[in-house]
């Protein structure tokens, strides 16, 4: 029996060409969504009739059972990579990611690491003992490298944040890192950032260490722990950057926060 996962998101295959100038294929359909991504040159797209010209840094969707024709060009013909993939979560992410109303066409950002992404996928397919997880791995993180379409994009950011949320109010005393936070929700960590930036203001390392500090201060108000003990309780691996950290936050170090709070308390 196939696992959920595997009908949440399954690649049937991947590939790798230098077209000759002038190559066509086409007119034909496809039984599952088949993205093309170039890698340098360009060529022409069709498909519902719409003409795309798709170059490097760019891509088009095949949609299955829908007739298509793409041709390179005849001067600088395209060097593209593909992958075959279908699902349920397939489906979310071509509605989430995409450049046109219509989902055909889509186009990179962020610097140069989709090239990276896209031919480690292919390669990794191509692999005698590829990993399944791996291989879906590296199509989400094709997909993260797109802009995000609101209010779908919207909806799973308020997701990733909430979880981001709840994994550092969980687990802030551990020695964790922001790569341990992504790694967790199951995005990539440049990602997590954007998120972080966009709805907080702050980056997610920033965050994590306003919440060590406000806990920190919870424990300095209500118990007697030593600054070491209260330092390592909230995740710092020692006192001195514990101070610091405190200090550029409140303004003023552990201990006169302390003492400032007991001497509110007693004249009380």
């Amino acid at each position: 029996m196939m696992n959920q996962s595997a009908r949440e998101l399954t690649i049937y295959y991947c590939g790798h060409e230098q077209c000759a100038p002038g190559h066509f294929f086409g007119p034909a359909v496809r039984k599952h969504y088949l993205l093309h991504v170039v890698l340098k040159g360009n060529g022409i797209y069709r498909t519902s009739g719409r003409e795309y010209r798709i170059a490097q840094g760019e891509a088009f969707l095949i949609k299955p059972q829908e007739i298509t024709y793409y041709q390179a060009d005849n001067t600088e013909p395209w060097e593209y990579a593909w992958v075959a993939f279908s699902g349920t979560e397939a489906d979310r992410l071509v509605s989430e990611y995409r450049s046109d109303e219509e989902g055909y066409f889509f186009r990179f950002e962020g610097g140069n690491q989709w090239r990276e992404i896209i031919l480690a996928l292919v390669n990794g397919f191509g692999g005698t003992t590829h990993n399944k997880d791996e291989m879906r791995g590296y199509l989400y993180l094709l997909f993260s490298r797109f802009p995000g379409n609101a209010p779908q994009s919207a909806y799973y950011e308020k997701s990733y944040l909430e979880q981001a949320e709840t994994y550092i109010r969980h687990n802030y005393s551990y020695p964790i890192q922001i790569a341990d936070v992504a790694g967790f929700i199951g995005i990539d960590r440049t990602y997590l950032y954007r998120i972080f930036m966009r709805h907080k203001g702050v980056s997610p390392k920033h965050y994590l260490t306003e919440y060590r500090v406000l806990e920190a201060k919870r424990l300095l108000e209500e118990t007697s722990l030593s600054i070491t003990e209260t330092a390592l309780s909230c995740g710092f691996h020692d006192s001195s950057v514990f101070c610091r950290c405190f200090q550029k936050t409140e303004g003023e170090s552990p201990l006169r926060y302390r003492k400032g709070i007991r001497e509110i308390n007693s004249k009380m």
